[in-house]
């Protein structure tokens, strides 16, 4: 089959691409970065780089004709700090963008999307109704965005949403998404953590779940994916071994917690910046378990199990050596 990657130079896009090509697929992309150097991607895909949002209707019909299936992964993630007010910023980039996306994807008569969202929906209807998107702009505008995919779902075109949590992995010679906060982590030597436990899922398994689901779902549906569950303190354990730390990880002292958090947040302010999550207000849900089951993306989408924490000790060895590569350490 013919597949157009949104993304193709990120995260999720970049594994996703070396997992079709490995299943024989054909594959284009487009993201807003060179293909990494010497990516073994170079001469296997047909990639563009550009802007979606700087392109016009007729240009991206043109970009993905004839492509059966496309996948949808360029959306804001949730680590980043955006462009003030944060709501205005993801109804802009991420749910417009995506609504504009698929409408066109439809009129090119694509027959299958993968959209890339996050478990934050999931555990909103299924921890109690928790609501966190009252309170979150990036959770409110990624619920605003799903229910925007599903009303374009039809039996001839099929809108699948995976939903994942903490993505571990990296792609060559970019920054790793946990980059900013294991640093953080690093040089502070606060490896401080919630009670809690996370869904936690390796770039390699999103990629063999976006395939699965493009391959044997005949159907939309949305499938919260996940690798492995694991306690706040176990991945921060990880990441100091990973640093070469003797692991010590001590609970968050909520109210010290808040104070810093609040102060971050007034210098965000003045730098016309915030956060799509605010820290001071998931505090209760980082001390759940809340937990996903890895074998609804194993039977459902034929995902394998891998060693996640073997992945965040990797990703973290990453983050350090692209530190030094960039003389930020």
């Amino acid at each position: 089959m013919r597949a157009f990657i949104f993304g193709g130079t990120g995260l999720i896009g970049y594994h996703t691409a070396k997992e079709m090509l490995a299943r024989g697929h054909e594959v284009y992309s487009i993201g807003l970065d060179n293909l990494p150097k010497n990516s073994s991607l170079t001469k296997k895909i047909n990639y563009t780089q550009g802007n979606i949002e700087d392109m016009s209707n007729s240009e991206i019909i043109k970009l993905i004709k004839g492509a059966d299936w496309v996948v949808y992964a360029c959306s804001t993630n949730a680590l980043e700090l955006v462009k003030a007010p944060a709501e205005e910023f993801y109804k802009v980039h991420n749910i417009l963008t995506t609504e504009r996306i698929l409408k066109l994807a439809k009129e090119a008569q694509v027959k299958k999307v993968v959209l890339i969202s996050n478990a934050y929906e999931y555990f909103n209807t299924n921890l109690n109704n928790l609501r966190l998107e009252k309170h979150h702009p990036y959770i409110k505008a990624t619920l605003e965005q799903e229910n925007v995919a599903r009303k374009y779902n039809t039996t001839s075109f099929n809108v699948i949403i995976l939903q994942a949590s903490q993505i571990w992995g990296y792609v060559p010679d970019r920054k790793p998404i946990q980059y900013e906060n294991i640093m953080e982590m690093y040089r502070s030597n606060d490896f401080s953590a919630f009670k809690g436990s996370i869904p936690t899922i390796t770039a390699r398994q999103v990629a063999q779940a976006v395939c699965g689901a493009l391959e044997k779902l005949n159907h939309g549906d949305t499938i919260a994916i996940a690798g492995d569950n694991l306690k706040y303190k176990e991945i921060n354990e990880l990441i100091m071994e990973a640093l070469n730390m003797k692991p010590y990880v001590p609970n968050v002292k909520t109210l010290l917690y808040i104070i810093s958090e609040r102060r971050k947040k007034k210098v965000y302010k003045k730098m016309g910046l915030e956060e799509g999550i605010d820290p001071t207000k998931i505090i209760d849900f980082r001390k759940l378990d809340a937990l996903i089951d890895p074998q609804i993306a194993v039977k459902t989408l034929g995902m394998q199990l891998e060693d996640v924490r073997s992945e965040i000790i990797n990703t973290t060895k990453y983050v350090l050596e692209y530190a030094k590569q960039h003389k930020q350490i």
